[in-house]
């Protein structure tokens, strides 16, 4: 700890390990002025959300905060200056991880990314009811298509921030001050917009936990980000072209399928930690590619596979220690459909895809296994809405392979369709919306009214938690943010969470 007194006339500069503070020599009030090379906080900052963001002491007696509501404090300060009191402890820092869309960081390189389960634990209360209210409330982010990123961004608390890509737009949640500010961008690169849609996009971390870098695809390139929740500001770098797909992160490096100067696609490569972007050796694609509807990448220890309306472009392993690319068009008369949800994964660890394929009769749904060049085609009676390994039929949850039919003790005439949303390994548990329907599955995914949903999370315990009104239920974002599970739909007017049950 050191202080240094310029003037008299001067406030003091203590350094303090990882910060700095200033202090008024008239009135002893401490004031941050650097926290972690972040700076200090713009004046609109409620100090409360300041204080959790740097591990200050926050004291509520007159004698230290003067003609403020507040004084506030180092951290590394156990009593007063002013009085010799004992301070409060700073509060508990809350340090959860949420990176969208499912939660998952990509660090565990034998778990599947890209499907729709998450190591988050979800579990509720099992006394919930659909006339329970929500255990708390957020206000939303101004209008738009958001995605919601956990992070402690290099501060001592995570925080919650809403990202709308197709606009380049970045807000950040004040818990104290109950309110959404804009992140402004520092310098003069701001975040390009992304025409990505829902489920083709997708951004990935260098560090989970700090997530000082946040690697998001742009259509002028690869942004790399950082964001400073003390300044709300962020920085912002492109590196390579228009990005056709979401970055993920394989074998220690970012990778992400990028358009060429001569319009042609190829894979590229990014060291998280610095270095040039490297094209992934391979036959470039042709920009009709690039045209295509996409979803977001799917990856294990073998390889990654970006799908298309076209076909597959995949990673793989070649010639020893390098990395190529292939393409793989599907089979004549087979068509994706992304609309029925996350590819399926099965016991075997092979991953598995909805698609329509035309026949005589006008097509049947399929199952096609991904990344082979002669995949097994496998067909099922009806389309299933998916999510990693879950897959429903109507009512009922299919019992092993997704391909094969309900036993006989399940009701096929039932009007309701269940749409699961996210699935947690950690808990085994599985999040849905349970939707009412007197018409087929793909009458329901193709219609746009307002219907009545009814949310649930399965496991050993189902609990029906929530009733809304709702347009394309199956569209509604969960995410966890300050051990509560959120639910985050456009057609609501507001964001309700519900305690997770430790």
């Amino acid at each position: 700890m050191s202080a240094s007194l310029t003037s008299s006339h001067q406030n003091e500069r203590w350094e303090l390990g990882d910060q700095a503070w200033s202090r008024n020599p008239t009135t002893g009030a401490f004031d941050l002025a650097d926290f972690r090379g972040l700076g200090t906080a713009p004046a609109v900052y409620n100090p409360l959300d300041l204080a959790a963001l740097v591990g200050a002491r926050v004291s509520f007696d007159g004698a230290d905060r003067g003609t403020r509501p507040l004084a506030l404090y180092p951290g590394a300060f156990k009593f007063s200056p002013m009085t010799g009191k004992a301070l409060p402890e700073p509060s508990i820092a809350h340090l959860d991880v949420w990176l969208p869309p499912f939660g998952g960081d990509g660090s565990a390189a034998d778990e599947p990314q890209g499907l729709g389960l998450t190591a988050v634990r979800l579990t509720l209360r099992p006394t919930l009811s659909i006339e329970s209210l929500p255990d708390h409330q957020l206000a939303m982010p101004p209008a738009g298509n958001y995605q919601f990123l956990v992070s402690a961004c290099h501060t001592c608390e995570s925080r919650l921030f809403a990202i709308d890509s197709s606009r380049g737009l970045i807000y950040h949640w004040l818990p104290h001050s109950e309110c959404w500010l804009e992140v402004y961008p520092r310098g003069a690169e701001i975040l390009v917009e992304s025409a990505l849609v829902d489920n083709a996009w997708g951004m990935v971390v260098q560090d989970p936990q700090e997530s000082t870098r946040l690697f998001m695809p742009t259509d002028d390139g690869l942004a790399i980000v950082s964001i400073n929740p003390i300044g709300r500001t962020y920085e912002s770098h492109l590196v390579g072209g228009r990005c056709v797909g979401a970055p993920v992160m394989w074998q220690g490096r970012v990778h992400v399928p990028m358009l060429e100067e001569d319009r042609k696609l190829g894979v590229y490569a990014l060291d998280p930690n610095g270095g040039a972007l490297r094209r992934v050796d391979g036959p470039p694609l042709a920009a009709a590619a690039a045209a295509a509807p996409w979803f977001r990448p799917l990856a294990d220890h073998r390889q990654i596979v970006w799908m298309t309306s076209m076909g597959q472009l995949m990673v793989k392993r070649g010639a020893g220690a390098a990395f190529e690319t292939s393409f793989l068009p599907w089979a004549s008369g087979i068509t994706p459909r992304f609309d029925l949800g996350s590819p399926y994964l099965s016991d075997s660890g092979q991953l598995w895809q909805q698609c329509l394929l035309q026949d005589d009769q006008g097509g049947q749904i399929v199952f096609v296994q991904l990344g082979l060049s002669e995949p097994e085609v496998r067909p099922a009676s009806s389309p299933r809405l998916c999510t990693g390994s879950a897959c429903f039929q109507l009512e009922t949850r299919l019992r092993g392979d997704p391909w094969l039919d309900p036993d006989d003790s399940s009701d096929s005439s039932t009007d309701e369709v269940i749409c699961p949303l996210l699935e947690s390994t950690s808990a085994s548990t599985l999040l849905c919306a349970r939707v009412p329907n007197i018409r087929s599955v793909d009458g329901l995914v193709a219609s746009n009214e307002t219907c009545t949903t009814t949310f649930e999370l399965r496991g050993e315990h189902d609990v029906q938690f929530w009733v809304a009104r709702m347009t394309r239920p199956w569209m509604t974002r969960p995410f966890v943010y300050s051990g509560h599970l959120f639910l985050y739909h456009p057609d609501q007017r507001r964001l309700p969470g519900w305690r997770i049950d430790a």
